[in-house]
């Protein structure tokens, strides 16, 4: 097996910027989908809005063996443990693989009673159903893609990673101008066919990983390892993945509470939560890329023992963290008109969207906190603290504040995004407390058995 780069030799910002044009073209996928049907149709838009959310909510389902895992392997490679590295990844790719089968399962089985508790307007229930069901299909190929994805990162290769999503992205824009606008000869299927080209650029996504990952990186693919788990790297990457599958679980699980209070407020207003949320992804993708860039390195050091050069690295990623969302936010405040008629020019929906880019400025930051310090507790084996956190601020204070500023006093989608504003400051505080505190050191995985 190929030795891994020298990660700990490597700055962050080589390591992250192959990241962030890696998630910004993986977040894109569905933002391009929005971006292509929002000139068609705005019910189309918010046919999609349901179907996202929750094929959001199961990524981090798939994420928590695949962050444990990547810990795991980082962990393990800064420790020169190379063999069970390799145990990690064979035992990750099965995992995450019968995971994607009974996620897809229950869509199949029970996504149109979850549509319509959710208060889907029966005008678009049908069509949502139809596009839903479908981008199902790509959890299987995206179960196994994150963990490859995660394990060729590790290893410091994120720019092939960024490529194959390139790739990726190309391939699904293609088949949305096919099918959607009919070029070529082919038929206009609309939404269907949007869905459909989502799945074929995750299947394109997933061979060209096996060839990195297999053939590139040298790591030999035994059909025994996938079969036999090893019973110490599953409680390791177990040790790491439940709590950040539960911290994860809760985010995704209070956007889709905050979801059900919007669809109360009408079909526009769930119009606008399914641009504005995308948008959001992408204001906060430097700070996801400084966070898993930080994370590696963190991983490498904490399994090499360098516990000071990993808490001195990690505020110096958070400090670089916050300057560069500053940048990134105040253009999409400068120029908000500007972007929101990018996607749709239903005036309704530019009047509840406009006021949260101002919000955005006061928002980002605390998310670009969270995200950063989150990511370093788990590389350095403390996940459940962030875990706890997630229970006491996005439930305990975010969802009621969403539901009052909302609904009672009917401040709309913006009451909303206040209510998410108090949970990632909260919630950034007291991680960054928590890392300060040093006690992050003493719950480094037991890797030298």
């Amino acid at each position: 097996m190929k030795a891994d780069r020298s990660v700990i030799d490597q700055s962050l910002f080589s390591l992250s910027w192959p990241i962030f044009i890696d998630i910004f073209l993986h977040f894109s996928t569905l933002l391009i989908n929005t971006y292509m049907i929002g000139h068609e149709s705005i019910s189309m838009v918010a046919a999609t809005t349901i179907g996202n959310q929750f094929f959001d909510i199961f990524i981090p389902i798939f994420n928590f063996i695949g962050i444990g895992c990547s810990v795991v392997v980082a962990q393990h490679l800064g420790a020169k443990n190379y063999q069970q590295a390799r145990h990690a990844i064979h035992l990750s790719i099965a995992f995450n693989l019968v995971l994607g089968l009974i996620c897809y399962l229950f869509i199949l089985l029970a996504g149109y009673h979850v549509l319509i508790v959710m208060n889907t307007p029966k005008t678009i229930l049908d069509l949502s159903y139809d596009y839903f069901h479908i981008l199902g299909i790509c959890l299987f190929f995206e179960a196994i893609g994150l963990i490859m994805a995660s394990c060729i990162r590790v290893y410091g290769y994120s720019k092939s990673v960024m490529y194959v999503s390139l790739i990726m992205n190309i391939t699904t824009v293609v088949g949305n101008i096919l099918v959607l606008y009919g070029y070529w000869g082919f038929p206009k299927l609309g939404l269907v066919g949007v869905a459909w080209s989502t799945v074929i650029g995750r299947v394109v996504n997933v061979l060209l990983l096996s060839i990195i990952l297999f053939c590139h990186l040298k790591i030999k693919a035994e059909l025994r390892l996938f079969i036999q788990w090893n019973k110490n790297v599953l409680k390791q990457i177990l040790q790491i993945g439940l709590p950040s599958a539960g911290e994860n679980l809760l985010w995704t699980g209070q956007v889709l509470v905050m979801t059900a209070f919007i669809s109360l407020m009408g079909e526009t207003a769930l119009a606008a939560q399914a641009l504005y949320l995308q948008l959001a992804y992408f204001m906060m993708l430097f700070a996801i890329a400084i966070g898993i860039g930080n994370e590696i390195i963190v991983g490498h050091l904490v399994g090499a023992k360098q516990f000071e050069l990993a808490y001195k690295r990690t505020f110096s990623s958070l400090k670089l963290g916050m300057i560069v969302t500053v940048v990134v936010v105040l253009p999409f405040f400068f120029f908000r008109e500007l972007i929101v008629i990018l996607f749709t020019d239903n005036s309704d929906v530019m009047r509840i969207l406009l006021p949260i880019f101002i919000l955005s400025i006061f928002l980002e930051p605390g998310r670009t906190q969270n995200i950063i310090m989150v990511n370093a507790l788990r590389a350095a084996g403390d996940a459940r603290f962030p875990f706890y956190m997630a229970i006491i601020f996005m439930w305990g204070v975010a969802i009621p504040i969403g539901y009052i500023l909302g609904i009672t006093f009917q401040m709309g989608l913006l009451g909303i995004w206040i209510a998410f504003a108090c949970d990632e400051w909260l919630r950034g505080l007291a991680n960054a407390w928590r890392w300060k505190s040093k006690k992050w050191q003493n719950n480094r995985l037991n890797i030298d058995s």
